[in-house]
């Protein structure tokens, strides 16, 4: 009777062994499922600031349909700076969607004192841009999972552009504020690079080649705005 017992209480030890390692294994593999399915649907977000380098460098200047085309040694224009919005969703490795919302602004300062083709006498004239693209498209990261993540990407969308000039005459009299709003659209091609230095959190640069061309110049005297943009700022991992 009492081997009976023992092993009756020695086969009921052994299965509850087992089926606690079975548990446990199950328990790790559903761990191992929910991480992986963390990791692919992580959401990155990234704020960036950088500068864009435009092809159009013509300073010309249209003022009531007179162009006055020997402003350029007279024209102080300033870099196109700005913030660009990123936003990366893990849609199947190693494939990512991207959308993005960025804002730039350039200013170009025109002096006529010295021009001597000047029909409307102006004495100077103060002009801004700010283009506002707002764009999707997709992105691959051949590594996904590692701290440090490249990426390549592409995509298109709308590109706003905001300009306004303030004129002043010969005679001190100042014109009003003319502004314009255009929309146009293009593309880009681009590279990133996101390095985690923490779990969730890290450092980014992007380069992106933008493809936009406006119908009609802004009054900083610009029309094709293909050209590079780069940036650099921190992401933020999001699962």
């Amino acid at each position: 009777m009492k081997r009976s017992l023992a092993v009756i209480l020695l086969l009921l030890l052994v299965t509850g062994s087992v089926l606690a390692q079975e548990k446990k294994t199950e328990k790790q593999e559903t761990n191992i499922r929910i991480e992986q399915t963390k990791e692919e649907k992580s959401n990155y977000y990234t704020v960036r600031f950088g500068a864009w380098f435009p092809k159009d460098e013509e300073k010309a200047f249209n003022y009531n349909n007179n162009l006055i085309e020997e402003t350029g040694d007279f024209a102080d224009q300033s870099q196109a700076l700005g913030l660009d919005f990123h936003f990366r969703r893990n849609v199947g490795r190693p494939l990512f969607f991207d959308a993005s919302a960025s804002v730039w602004y350039t200013t170009t300062d025109f002096n006529f004192s010295n021009v001597t083709s000047n029909p409307d006498e102006i004495q100077d004239a103060s002009t801004w841009s700010i283009i506002l693209p707002i764009t999707v498209g997709l992105s691959v990261a051949p590594l996904p999972d590692n701290p440090i993540q490249p990426y390549a990407m592409a995509g298109v969308g709308a590109y706003f552009g905001f300009t306004g000039r303030d004129i002043t005459r010969v005679s001190n009299q100042n014109e009003p504020d003319d502004t314009e709003t255009y929309i146009r659209f293009g593309f880009y091609l681009g590279a990133g690079l996101d390095f985690l230095f923490a779990e969730d959190f890290g450092i980014s640069a992007g380069a992106k080649y933008q493809f936009i061309k406006f119908d009609d110049p802004l009054f900083t005297g610009q029309t094709d705005l293909t050209g590079l943009q780069a940036t650099i700022g921190f992401v933020m991992r999001v699962r």
